[in-house]
């Protein structure tokens, strides 16, 4: 059996900082990170929203320094949400 506790401390200090939210691949939605429960007692970044990614990937939370984007998020954090939807492409992309 593998050993997880290097991979959850490695992945714990790159989002152990105050001010470091995250991205899911690339993502242009910056979310809140907070500590969840994972293997064997270990304790890794999540997304405070609890958002689904397709398994727990530790190459999948990119960190970010940008504010907090997404709406659930900030609710959580008691934030004031934006009041409107973030645009999943570009105007560009569709011709407005």
């Amino acid at each position: 059996m593998t050993d997880i506790g290097p991979l959850a401390a490695s992945t714990r200090a790159t989002f152990g900082s105050p001010g470091v939210h995250a991205v899911v691949r690339r993502g242009r939605t910056v979310h809140a990170v907070s500590l969840g429960q994972w293997v064997a007692g270990e304790e890794v970044p999540e997304l405070l929203c609890h958002t689904g990614i397709s398994g727990w990937d530790p190459t999948a939370l990119e960190p970010t320094r940008a504010d907090v984007t997404c709406a659930r998020c900030l609710r959580r954090l008691g934030g004031i949400a934006p009041s409107r939807q973030i645009p999943l492409f570009g105007e560009e992309s569709w011709g407005g």
